[in-house]
């Protein structure tokens, strides 16, 4: 019996490992070559497709196949192939131009077209194939490549070195080259892809796509393309109110594999809609998509991209089941200079819908995995298994990419590199700083800029300088040591301050995002009561020098601190701090200023003058916890990397004064709780909102520096969204409240109402309106309602936001004010690297 089995194994297995190939070029009938053509096995959903010259190879396993090449607006053509072992069978399809045939209908005066009558039946079937798929299952070929059209000589007044780049001495090239395997899973909202191998060029450890560009399902009524193109998503050409949004042409029918597939010119009714523009194609009976070729562009409320192409391909499955075939985006930039253009085509094969997914796939909350060879696969595995061939540019771009890998890799050229950036520039110290690194990059120090608080003024120190400087230590991957040492010396009242950090971290190599620190801080330094504060020391500098006023309220204080954090990778994070301080009050001590009339005012806050502020110690212990649910991850080869959720962020903070610790006079119990998110509306918008309630359980002796100090603002520059009081007077609102609320809510219209009036909409402009609002009770509230308008800028460069602000009080008191605002996430915005730290 055995001998029989290892019998027809033997005969088996070396039958089962031929495999043919057809291969070719699938051209029109004028002889040019159709980019991205499908080829397949009639009957069947398994095929591949054509690369950008028209090119493609199919692997074939012994037997007689009836194989179709098909091209939107083209008629389809077959080839019958036998294939019996491992030979290669070259064939060239030449695919003539679709011809129509007109439905015969009776057209009265301004009468619709035929088009409305066949989109409300697919209208009417949208949701049917939509709810059809409860899963879905695909093997997925994907190649991804961007190349650019044009090259700037320089990029924000640095030369851009052209070889770097990979593209040629007139600018042109492949700046980003991919090829990846995967199978994806889908079962309700849960989604898991496992990634089966990935290359990318010039990185023999790229991991390219971790989600493959998404199967864009146009029977969802809001379509997203990629994250992030269009703030609102778009509307489908089919969706439950396509009709209010589109024009509709018939543009003729034809018939293949007994089918009637309706044509239909797709066209916004109006520009500066989430819209798109093509043709669409129609299965009668099904009322199924067939496939379509559609656009957008900028007048789409595009963002970044200048356009963005799709092209779909579905094929039958079963009876009444489509699935998509083939998926083609092309993808347009232009910034900064750069022409940048490309594609990402997906081949899906295997694919089943409705088949049995176990739930364990997605128990671990993976979305996306990595077998653990995924990005070492040799050059010979993809030349066996690549379905889409190469082109001469991508070959290339592969070899070349290689030669400058060794170059850039080599130790004496990142060395040299090194030097060269450890260059001093007398720019750095106005911005971004100066920045010097050792051999390896083992030891990594940086300074503070002018922009960043190096040289101030204001009427306690008068002129101090207050250098700064961070230095990092890599023991390994994954432990470091950090420090900080900040001096400042000021000229007036000729004080020397000098304050330290030392930390060691713990980085989990395994877990991206999962890590802990410990460490120490000392000396003496000059702080804001309000550690909150929107005054910064270069605007203090402005106002106080130009304007003659003083925003800034100071002390001195002695502290030494234990510190500790630890965030879990998951969403969770905390932090510990054990605090002693010796908080000395301070004076102006110069009144110097440019301004005609000088409006300086004591340094101790006007609004708390009724207040004990004497020097005295404070022990003081602080907590805090941060959790966002939902979190899932990706797992690479070599780690997991958490993807953040779209659940609410939750915060809660506690500080406690302890008396009776050395010379503590401190004795208070301060807490507070927030939730915050950002929630989607798709075509309405978006809402962001931050509320937050807090108090002191006991305020037997409270500080100045310790009350609940509100975000306030009276700079025309805006203080952080969300987090702030644009209009509210320093100090006034600082209180010990047993309890209090605050609310702050901003609603981004992205182009809702804009996109009707003509100036801001072909600015692309948006309209955001909210409220920030703190309540204590009847007798200690302030209300602030602004509107403003976002999205200011030009192309890429869109940066600044101005608010109209109006607020109101307990005390019936009004004001009002303009408001601008700066985007730190935009392509420019403003950093400080001391954002969050008291020093």
């Amino acid at each position: 019996m055995k001998k029989t089995i290892y019998l027809i194994i033997f005969l088996v297995i070396p039958i089962l490992s031929f495999a043919g190939i057809l291969k070719g070029v699938v051209k029109d009938n004028k002889g040019e070559p159709l980019p991205f053509a499908t080829v397949f096995i009639q009957g069947t959903t398994t095929g591949t497709a054509a690369n950008a010259e028209g090119e493609y190879l199919l692997n074939l396993q012994p037997g007689t196949y009836k194989v179709t090449a098909q091209y939107m607006g083209f008629e389809p053509s077959a080839f019958n192939v036998t294939i019996t072992g491992n030979e290669t069978i070259i064939h060239d399809y030449k695919l003539k131009e679709q011809s129509l045939n007109m439905k015969e209908v009776v057209v009265k005066a301004n009468g619709e077209d035929p088009a409305y009558a066949i989109i409300r039946k697919a209208i009417k079937r949208r949701k049917f194939h939509l709810d059809q798929v409860k899963s879905f299952q695909s093997d997925i070929y994907l190649k991804g490549l961007l190349g650019t059209r044009k090259t700037p000589k320089r990029l924000l007044g640095q030369k851009i070195e052209k070889e770097d780049l990979g593209v040629d001495s007139t600018g042109k090239g492949i700046l980003y080259l991919c090829e990846e395997e995967a199978t994806y899973y889908s079962k309700g909202s849960k989604e898991r892809t496992i990634i089966k191998a990935v290359r990318e060029s010039g990185n023999p450890n790229g991991l390219g796509l971790s989600k493959m560009p998404p199967v864009v399902t146009f029977y969802e009524n809001n379509v997203n393309v990629f994250q992030g193109v269009n703030p609102r998503g778009f509307i489908s050409p089919i969706s439950e109110n396509a009709l209010l949004y589109y024009r509709y042409k018939y543009e003729g029918e034809f018939r293949e594999n007994g089918y009637v597939i309706d044509k239909i010119k797709v066209s916004p009714k109006r520009q500066y809609e989430p819209l798109f523009e093509g043709y669409i194609y129609i299965v009668e009976e099904d009322w199924a998509i067939y496939s379509l070729d559609l656009f957008a562009t900028q007048k789409a409320n595009l963002e970044l991209l200048d356009t963005i192409r799709i092209e779909q391909l579905h094929l039958p499955l079963k009876k009444d089941t489509w699935v998509i075939k083939n998926q083609v985006l092309y993808p347009v930039i232009k910034i900064f200079g750069f022409d940048i253009s490309g594609y990402f085509v997906t081949i899906y094969n295997k694919q089943d819908v409705n088949g049995n997914i176990p739930d364990s796939l997605f128990d671990d909350k993976i979305n996306s995995s990595y077998v653990a060879d995924a990005n070492k696969k040799d050059t010979s595995y993809w030349t066996q298994n690549r379905p889409v061939p190469l082109n001469d540019a991508e070959r290339k771009d592969y070899t070349d990419k290689d030669s400058m890998r060794l170059k850039y890799e080599d130790p004496k050229y990142l060395d040299s590199m090194r030097k060269k950036r450890n260059k001093f520039d007398a720019m750095s110290l106005v911005m971004g700083g100066y920045n010097f690194s050792t051999k390896g990059y083992k030891h990594r120090f940086s300074t503070n800029s002018l922009l960043d608080g190096l040289i101030n003024y204001n009427t306690v120190e008068g002129i101090n300088v207050s250098p700064k400087i961070w230095w990092t230590h890599n023991i390994d991957t994954s432990n470091y040591l950090n420090g900080k040492l900040a001096a400042r010396y000021g000229f007036s009242n000729t004080h020397f301050n000098a304050m330290g950090r030392f930390s060691y971290t713990k980085r989990d190599r395994k877990w991206i995002g999962r890590h802990w620190s410990i460490g120490v801080e000392g000396g003496k330094y000059i702080y804001q009561f309000n550690a909150q504060s929107s005054v910064t020391p270069l605007y203090n500098t402005y106002t106080t020098l130009v304007l003659g006023e003083n925003h800034m309220k100071l002390y001195e204080r002695w502290s030494g601190a234990v510190l500790y954090s630890q965030s879990l990778g998951n969403g969770f994070s905390y932090s510990f701090k054990a605090d002693y301080q010796q908080r000395v009050p301070v004076e102006n001590t110069t009144g110097f200023t440019w301004a005609k009339e000088s409006g300086f005012t004591d340094n101790t806050p006007a609004p708390l003058k009724g207040l004990t502020w004497v020097a005295h110690d404070a022990a003081i212990v602080s907590l805090g916890i941060a959790y966002r649910p939902g979190y899932t991850y990706t797992q690479y080869p070599d780690y997991k990397v958490a993807n953040r959720s779209s659940m609410p962020l939750f915060r809660l903070q506690y500080q406690k004064g302890i008396a009776g610790i050395a010379n503590s006079i401190a004795d208070f119990d301060k807490w507070r709780v927030s939730i915050e998110d950002d929630m989607n509306l798709k075509l309405m918008g978006s809402i962001s909102y931050k509320i937050a309630a807090g108090g002191f359980l006991n305020d037997k002796y409270v500080g100045l520096p310790d009350m609940m100090h509100l975000a306030d603002n009276q700079l025309l520059l805006a203080a952080p969204y969300l987090n702030s009081f644009q209009l509210a007077t320093y100090y006034k609102y600082s209180n010990t409240e047993k309890i209090y609320g605050e609310l702050h809510v901003e609603y981004y219209m992205k182009g809702l109402l804009t996109n009707k009036i003509p100036l801001l909409r072909q600015a692309r402009w948006y309209l955001v309106t909210g409220t920030n609002t703190f309540y204590a009770n009847t007798n200690n509230y302030y209300v602030e309602a602004f509107t403003g308008i976002d999205n200011l800028g030009y192309k890429a460069l869109r940066f600044l936001r101005v608010d109209f602000v109006y607020s109101w009080n307990s005390l019936n008191q009004q004001a009002y004010g303009f408001r601008i605002g700066i985007d730190p996430t935009a392509a420019i915005g403003i950093s400080n690297r001391d954002k969050g730290d008291e020093w």
